[in-house]
């Protein structure tokens, strides 16, 4: 069927390019975009060979209707790539959303699903090939290839695609600056749209939470500075809270140490710029952009760190933790505290029990931010339109639905009347029929993914806690969220963008610098090197090139607030 369905395309594809170059008068021309540059181009010519060739979407703009549904005036096909959650039906054409919006736009996908162990390989394969699917959609492109492989032309430049089909996402741009400043390449060309959020609760990344019930037995507070952390975390070991009778309880942990460090770091002045460019944010005393790893405030931070794992309030496993042993010692009741998201995901019987924070931790320095925050781009690289495509302009038109308000609902709550309702109260909900009564040995998103593609995250969208119904816009994420809200940076960075060299030489830097910031942050929190040593271990930051790679850094900064 898929060879039949492509026999017919080709000639109504051939029909368009022969009516195109007979009549230059034809209503239905729309112009093109050159598929091998991205850059506008006039409407047909006459000559029937000036726009024809492999690749030139010039063939393909006929067949676009500009608005509306459907999207195309004859129907077609696109191959696309794509990460599979572990809860998604494995055809994702199974999947009622992307069946009805077939229907809707005339549109099929062909879904190439792999899975996270596998996705990395192939998306690698087949950019190192040239053996391009139509799509890449949501395959943990990382911002270093969107920009090599958009420069070498594997994916198309989108900016004037952008301009012509994409208008909710133009007025996604308007509305969230950062947006517009973070998806660009340094030349400002744009080769990929980002997955978005609009939610506070997700854009604070990292929470901490803490087991009300255990404060309660041992008499303790909230706490609001380190030091009271400190303390409580103490009555967490010593003060029996589960009532078992055993000193087997873990008064912090978290799937790794640098969950831990995000929610504490604030409070010794770091990362006050989110964590939009990792471990960059600018020195509070000289105002210039700083590695923060490299300072003495990160050496006091690490003294606080190795006070708590050398004194059994740390998890002994956090360097070999994962969200899978988190939510085992919650089984058991054994956690005082954690650092995720959200609690469902890390905590099932006992989810009720824990709560945010009222505030910020206060440092002993005076610090009171919480920075595990970022603006509002999830991941700059979740859609590209590859240089084989021969619809760009359907493609863009049918990718820009999910940027808007119809779109960004249906993809997070599906068909209203069928998997959703809108409620009395204004608010958006699936039918208790869906989502009633989840069956043993199954989860809600299991559920819910027959219905709706966005188990597993990263979509190309624009998320609305009034649709997403995921772990981080339950009440207690949501209320964690709002206290710390009044404690975040001023500013929020976007990623930078780096030219192709400059991209080429930070990796190479990064590669051993941040190696060496990893394993010797872990040393100097276990005990394993002492923190007298800190200036050695700076000396040989600065040996491995952490100068180069600052002007490096420096020069995409002032591209950033130039733009």
């Amino acid at each position: 069927m898929k060879k039949v369905f492509s026999g017919v395309t080709a000639i109504l594809l051939l029909s368009a390019v022969c009516l195109t170059a007979c009549s230059n008068n034809d209503s239905t021309s729309t112009g093109s975009v050159n598929a091998s540059t991205g850059s506008a181009t006039s409407a047909p010519s006459s000559d029937p060979g000036a726009n024809s060739g492999a690749g030139n979407a010039g063939t393909a703009a006929g067949p676009v209707n500009e608005t509306g549904f459907p999207i195309v005036k004859e129907p077609i096909s696109l191959s696309a790539m794509v990460l599979l959650s572990p809860a998604q039906p494995t055809d994702w054409n199974d999947i009622l959303v992307w069946q009805e919006y077939e229907k809707m736009t005339g549109i099929h996908i062909d879904w190439d699903e792999n899975t996270a162990a596998d996705i990395t390989e192939k998306r690698n394969l087949a950019l190192a090939s040239d053996q391009l699917p139509d799509i890449f959609y949501r395959t943990k492109m990382p911002d270093s290839d969107v920009d090599k492989y958009g420069a070498d032309g594997s994916f198309l430049k989108l900016n004037d695609l952008i301009d012509k089909y994409a208008p909710n996402f133009k007025a996604v741009m308007e509305k969230y600056p950062d947006v517009k400043k973070g998806i660009a390449t340094a030349d400002g060309s744009i080769y990929a749209l980002p997955s978005l959020t609009d939610s506070p609760s997700i854009e604070i990344t990292k929470k901490l939470f803490v087991n009300n019930s255990w404060l309660q037995k041992t008499g303790k507070k909230m706490p609001t500075t380190t030091d009271e952390l400190y303390d409580v975390l103490k009555a967490f070991r010593d003060g029996d809270p589960n009532g078992n009778g055993k000193q087997d309880e873990v008064p912090m942990t978290a799937d790794s140490l640098d969950d831990i460090m995000l929610v504490l770091q604030g409070a010794f002045g770091l990362g006050n710029k989110g964590t939009g460019n990792g471990n960059w944010d600018v020195d509070p005393a000289s105002g210039e952009l700083r590695y923060f790893p490299a300072s003495e405030s990160y050496k006091d931070f690490l003294t606080y760190l190795h006070k708590l794992y050398s004194e059994n309030l740390i998890d002994k496993e956090i360097f070999t933790n994962d969200g899978t042993k988190v939510l085992a010692k919650n089984d058991q009741n054994q956690v005082g505290s954690f650092s995720f998201s959200n609690v469902i995901a890390r905590a099932n019987a006992n989810a009720g029990d824990y709560a945010g924070l009222d505030a910020a931790l206060a440092g002993p320095n005076g610090d009171r931010l919480f920075t595990s925050a970022r603006g509002h781009i999830g991941s700059r690289g979740a859609f590209m339109i590859s240089k084989t495509n021969p619809y760009p302009e359907a493609t863009m038109r049918w990718i820009d639905y999910f940027y808007g308000d119809e779109g960004i609902r249906m993809l997070y709550l599906g068909l209203e009347g069928k998997t959703y309702q809108k409620n009395a109260d204004g608010k958006y909900d699936f039918l208790p029929e869906i989502v009633g009564t989840i069956p043993e040995g199954s989860s809600f998103d299991q559920v819910v993914s027959k219905y709706v593609p966005y188990a597993g995250g990263s979509l190309p969208t624009l998320i609305y806690e009034d649709y997403f119904k995921g772990g981080e816009t339950e009440p207690s994420a949501k209320a964690a969220a709002e206290h710390l809200r009044p404690f975040l940076p001023e500013e929020l960075w976007a990623p930078f963008s780096f030219t192709a060299e400059e991209a080429a030489d930070k990796q190479t830097l990064e590669s051993d610098i941040y190696g060496l910031v990893k394993q010797r942050t872990a040393e100097f929190v276990q005990g394993k090197a002492s923190l007298d040593d800190f200036d050695k271990y700076v000396d040989q930051l600065k040996k491995m090139g952490l100068g180069d790679l600052q002007k490096i850094y420096k020069a995409a900064y002032d591209r950033y607030r130039a733009s």
